[in-house]
């Protein structure tokens, strides 16, 4: 069973093993379709060695959708709990004004831009969950 939810204290974890980014583009959402886990997601990943939480979203962000003209801002940090311990992650909400090639081919066979969540997602509980974080989030600073 896989647990989830925001951090809602002031504490920051330490240590961030997963960066999320939500992507508005052409007023959609983009989402990356995994090769390894066959469906579509938020582009994500890992922080490098030495890497801090927003150079790996800046980074995964370019790699995985091909983004080259674009701001990013951070919205929360989160935990995912799948039986082995709390691991934190941080999501992030970026706006894309420009779109190039993908780099990160090996881990994606493309990028989608969908009006609302799509069907088809790989880790479907945690995507529908960040997803609606940003989306509550957009909704709320846009009235």
């Amino acid at each position: 069973m896989v647990t989830f939810g925001l951090i809602t204290t002031p504490d920051v974890p330490s240590q961030v093993t997963y960066v999320v980014i939500a992507a508005r583009y052409d007023g959609g959402w983009l989402f990356v379709r995994h090769r390894k886990r066959g469906g579509y997601e938020l582009p994500a990943g890992h922080p490098d060695r030495g890497e801090d939480s927003v150079g790996a979203a800046v980074r995964e962000l370019m790699e995985e959708t091909g983004a080259l003209d674009f701001t990013l801002e951070p919205l929360t940090y989160y935990y995912v709990d799948t039986g082995s311990g709390n691991k934190f992650g941080r999501l992030f909400l970026a706006s894309v004004d420009t779109l190039g090639e993908i780099t990160d081919k090996h881990e994606i066979e493309g990028v989608k831009v969908f009006r609302r969540l799509p069907r088809g997602l790989s880790l479907s509980e945690v995507m529908t969950f960040l997803y609606r974080t940003a989306a509550r989030y957009v909704r709320y600073t846009q009235c």
